[in-house]
């Protein structure tokens, strides 16, 4: 996990859902800068360089201004002008480097997040999702952009500002020293108006990055809930609440304008001041012989392009708020906390014993209590009773998609949420959630997995009922399925879903009331498969139908707290 140094739980505990340390923008940024910090390093050197070369032309004007008072040469004008032509050109030399530098720090940047996301979402703690839509938390990634394109603006022109700024002060107090004087107000006037003006501008910035992301789960839940929103008469809420959500990021971004617009404004008055104050107070001096004329003209443009670029850097300011809020939503990914990985040795042969101490669950408005059970080895399980939540949570818990409030499953003698982290671990088949992705046919069934041949992935779908289906499809196993399952119906879906997990030979499987809604047809094919006697796993099966549950070897019945 690249990007370790970003998050607040770099090191998750799994007693620890809830870390209590938090990290500012400004600091997730700084650990982002200091991942490429050789190259950054590189843009500084090449802007400071730049910078050097950029004063040829005040001190150029200032030799012209010089000579060209005391007569007309032709030959120091020749002399001046290809010294000019060869220093700014070796500084245009070194910004299109940076240019490319920069272009290949915006790359890595993505590539470095995308890469510890792809890492982190599998291994995602559920706990600490729970209360959360992933999906939409998810949408957060596209202020990778927004991090890209800021991170270049700042690093070409914040730096070259920052330096051209530094050089041209410099230069204006080797001068005289009431034109240092100058410099120390001009240079604090700038500082205060980078700090004490955009007091609140980080903060502005990501309370309108939540409002628009507020919107966009608005408008995502609309066209995702045609029953609500288009035949169940809800249009009307629906513009009535986006417009509600449009009306909050207005309001938000007012606020983050506000401060912008009194940078500028300041920054915009400063310039007109300072311009000027140069030019009344070079005047003075010239006048009174302590400064040439040349030495006046060099002064009036170092500010003019100090303090320009400085007004101008109103556009970079807001880029380094949205940078800020961006790193804030990425910060949130990256937060996640994620479960260890551990090397759980050799897996034991044949089918596994599941045992478990009393478990509870809490959870809002109930509460359930698993009494201690152990399944043997081999044997199928029907877990029946009137809270269906309890069974879930069971179900879940036994795959090691959760934990219990108090109490541990041990699945082959591990602990259940090791085997389910364990890498390459194969312990437990888990059907439950209609969980399909945007892939082929073949990937939401294999998931990667090695070892997994076509002959396989074929005589599991068959076994499950949807081979016929499958050679139907125009490109197979290579057909492309939709997030949620189209073109597959939702009995297909499941169909697949239950091939997922079996189809590694897993040692023990869990059917967590997937087969209450299959046709009698369906169910009884898939049965056979799943509870025949040369089965290599033990079966647990969550179902609220009696006629499953007789079916079973044993019932677990679980029951609401009073």
């Amino acid at each position: 996990l690249e990007c370790d140094s970003l998050s607040v739980t770099p090191h998750y505990s799994v007693d620890d859902v809830h870390p209590q340390t938090t990290i500012s923008p400004e600091q997730r940024f700084l650990a982002l800068l200091d991942l490429e910090r050789r190259d950054i390093w590189t843009i500084v050197l090449f802007a400071f360089v730049a910078g050097i070369l950029t004063l040829a032309t005040p001190l150029a004007v200032e030799s012209l201004v010089n000579v060209v008072s005391w007569g007309t040469y032709v030959q120091p004008l020749i002399v001046l002008g290809l010294i000019l032509l060869i220093c700014l050109g070796i500084a245009g030399v070194l910004r299109v480097l940076q240019t490319v530098v920069v272009e290949l720090i915006q790359r890595r940047q993505f590539v470095r997040i995308v890469s510890d996301l792809s890492h982190r979402f599998p291994r995602a703690n559920q706990d600490a999702l729970s209360g959360k839509y992933p999906r939409e938390l998810a949408n957060r990634v596209f202020d990778i952009m927004t991090i890209q394109k800021s991170t270049a603006v700042l690093l070409l022109d914040g730096v070259s500002v920052v330096l051209t700024t530094v050089l041209g002060l410099v230069l204006l107090a080797f001068y005289h020293p009431f034109l240092l004087g100058f410099d120390i107000v001009l240079l604090m006037s700038m500082i205060s108006i980078t700090w004490i003006l955009g007091g609140g501008g980080i903060r502005t910035a990501i309370e309108e990055s939540k409002t628009k992301y507020k919107v966009a789960h608005w408008l995502q839940d609309v066209i995702a809930s045609p029953t609500a929103f288009k035949t169940g008469g809800g249009e009307s809420l629906a513009i009535q609440r986006a417009n509600v959500l449009t009306a909050e990021y207005i309001t938000a971004r007012r606020r983050q304008f506000r401060v912008v617009l009194r940078q500028v404004a300041f920054a915009i008055t400063l310039q007109v001041i300072a311009s000027t104050a140069v030019l009344a107070l070079g005047g003075w001096l010239v006048i009174d012989r302590q400064l040439t004329l040349g030495q006046l003209v060099a002064s009036e443009l170092v500010v003019t392009v100090v303090v320009g670029a400085f007004a101008k850097a109103g556009k970079s300011l807001e880029k380094f708020y949205d940078l800020m809020a961006g790193m804030d939503k990425v910060g949130q990914l990256i937060d996640i906390p994620t479960d260890p990985r551990h090397e759980i040795g050799k897996l034991p042969d044949g089918p596994i014993a599941i045992r478990w101490g009393e478990l509870h669950f809490n959870r809002l408005p109930s509460s359930s209590t698993v009494a201690a059970t152990a399944i043997e080895a081999g044997s199928s399980v029907a877990i029946v009773g009137d809270d269906v939540d309890g069974r879930s949570d069971l179900a879940r818990v036994i795959a090691g998609l959760q934990k219990p409030t108090h109490g541990l499953v041990q699945v082959g003698g591990f602990d259940s949420l090791l085997a389910a982290s364990g890498r390459g671990s194969r312990l437990v088949g888990y059907a439950g959630e209609r969980e399909i992705f945007c892939g082929t046919l073949r990937e939401n069934i294999d998931l990667g997995r090695v070892g997994l041949s076509q002959s396989r992935i074929r005589q599991v779908l068959d076994d499950v009922g949807l081979s016929e289906t499958i050679l139907r499809l125009p490109d197979a196993l290579q057909t492309s399925l939709q997030t949620g399952g189209h073109p597959l119906t939702a009995s297909q879906v499941t169909q697949l879903i239950i091939a997922r997990a079996i189809v590694a030979k897993p040692k023990a499987l869990v059917i967590n009331g997937l087969l209450d809604g299959l046709t009698p047809d369906i169910r009884a094919k898939i049965w056979n498969c799943i509870a025949s006697h040369d089965a290599a796993w033990t079966l647990v099966v969550v179902t609220g139908r009696d006629d499953i549950a007789r079916m079973c070897d044993s019932q677990i019945s679980i029951r609401k707290n009073a």
